[in-house]
């Protein structure tokens, strides 16, 4: 339906392809939000001291941002102490981009305490001045703030938990709060969320905010034995699990169960975004012009099931989709193994993850009859396998960062050995950055060598 100055059309179309993306408007937390602006506090800390109960509610003065504000990203960071809150691709990259524009300091913020800058084994350093030793220019801390002090410079943090009776995230009244102080810029990288306003309801391919949207534990559900097995044990599942990185509730391999005429082109997992949406449209025509089978509504939610079943198989991906298997993996020792990358379990749980997400898009790329194969779900090509040895080589670049190395002081997972990274056809090694990353300028060209800049 279109509205025009001289009425209103309706047109009729046997297909309707989605290709407006899911990241319409900027995704910011709005009890975060609120305490920032106004002061008080973000609604899931009530175990303040008598000291901060008599404390002036005051907002935050500095300067608030989300992501995609990029174009004032600079001048908001340059020789500014940041907060980041998020933990995942664009915390990362955004406290990159400010060590390089400058920043006298960088905190990143995770609620979940997993995402890449968890992962990331060190973060270029500076010369503290108090000390006169070099220190990491980049801070992450498992909290969230739930107070502004210091007369609107300063955040009080601390570490929350989703209380699953209450359906809200609490403090952790066992953790010791921290102050970060003389705070300058705070940046969501808190993603986003679809802008599907002009889609009816019943057309919109996943939930957004405000909806309740989840998937049901498969019956009598038991976990394969993995590497955790030993340490975790059976974990029973909760009744209710979050959408995965995959699986959409209502939705059938892009495609509507409830209206098959109605298709998206959307990536699930932002890793290879561009290969995925690719995929995604191959995938869509092939529906249209018959070249692939739409199966009935019944097969469709079977499968869908059964696949939903088939990732809760997968350790790194049935906690994020499991809050109950979540809570299994938080309470595992420190200095667990599952930290460390060189141990050989840890990679094992990699390369599980990332064979099960190169299956999936074997299948869709079979189903389609996309140009390239990676072979099948469950036994791939060896383009799949190489395709499955890029995805390594990405996440070894940050794991492997070393604190203790003589490079650390400037070392980037961007700066990372190339030959992680080869062609999935001729296994040609990509090529080496021209100089470090950190003092290359927009264009890719080597600035001039400074100093290591002093920190506070």
């Amino acid at each position: 339906t279109v509205s025009r100055e001289d009425g209103v059309t309706m047109e009729q179309f046997d297909f309707c392809v989605w290709a407006a993306g899911q990241h319409g408007k900027p995704r910011i937390p709005r009890p975060l939000l609120r305490l920032l602006r106004r002061g008080g506090n973000a609604g899931f800390y009530d175990g303040y001291s008598d000291e901060e109960e008599a404390e002036e509610e005051v907002p935050f003065k500095g300067t608030i941002l989300h992501s995609s504000h990029m174009h004032r990203f600079d001048s908001a960071v340059n020789g500014k102490r940041v907060v980041l809150i998020g933990g995942s691709g664009s915390a990362e990259d955004l406290a990159l981009q400010a060590v390089k524009q400058n920043a006298e300091m960088v905190f990143i913020l995770s609620r979940s305490g997993y995402g890449a800058c968890m992962y990331t084994g060190s973060w270029p350093s500076g010369i503290n001045s108090g000390t006169g030793k070099s220190e990491p220019k980049v801070k992450v801390h498992v909290a969230l703030p739930y107070r502004v002090v210091q007369n609107g410079t300063g955040l009080k943090c601390s570490e929350v938990f989703w209380n699953e009776e209450e359906g809200v995230f609490e403090t952790d009244s066992r953790a010791t709060p921290i102050t970060l102080e003389n705070i300058d810029t705070v940046i969501f990288c808190t993603g986003y969320v679809s802008n599907q306003g002009f889609l009816s309801p019943e057309l919109r391919f996943q939930r957004v905010e405000g909806d309740d949207g989840y998937l049901t534990s498969p019956h009598a559900f038991k976990m394969r034995p993995n590497v955790l097995t030993p340490d975790i044990g059976d974990v029973e599942p909760s009744h209710e699990l979050n959408v995965s990185g995959n699986v959409i509730p209502g939705v059938y391999r892009n495609m509507l169960i409830s209206n098959p005429q109605m298709m998206y082109i959307t990536d699930l997992n932002s890793e290879y975004s561009l290969l995925e949406l690719d995929v995604a449209a191959w995938l869509c025509l092939a529906y249209i012009t018959g070249d692939a089978t739409i199966p009935s509504k019944d097969d469709m939610e079977r499968i869908v099931q059964e696949e939903t079943e088939e990732e809760m198989h997968i350790p790194l991906l049935r906690w994020s989709m499991d809050r109950n298997y979540f809570d299994a993996l938080v309470h595992l020792p420190e200095n667990h193994w599952s930290d460390d990358w060189q141990d050989p379990r840890s990679k094992e749980l990699n390369e599980q993850y990332a064979h099960y997400f190169t299956g999936v898009l074997a299948r869709k790329m079979r189903i389609a009859k996309y140009p390239v194969d990676f072979g099948t779900h469950d036994k791939l090509s060896a383009l799949g396998e190489n395709f499955v040895k890029v995805q390594m080589g990405n996440i070894h670049a940050r794991h492997c960062l070393d604190v203790k190395s003589p490079s650390a002081s400037w070392r980037t997972f961007r700066d990372t050995d190339p030959g992680f990274f080869c062609s999935i056809y001729s296994g040609q090694a990509s090529g080496a950055l021209p100089c470090p990353w950190l003092q290359m300028d927009r264009n890719g060209k080597p600035t001039t060598v400074s100093e290591e800049k002093h920190i506070e």
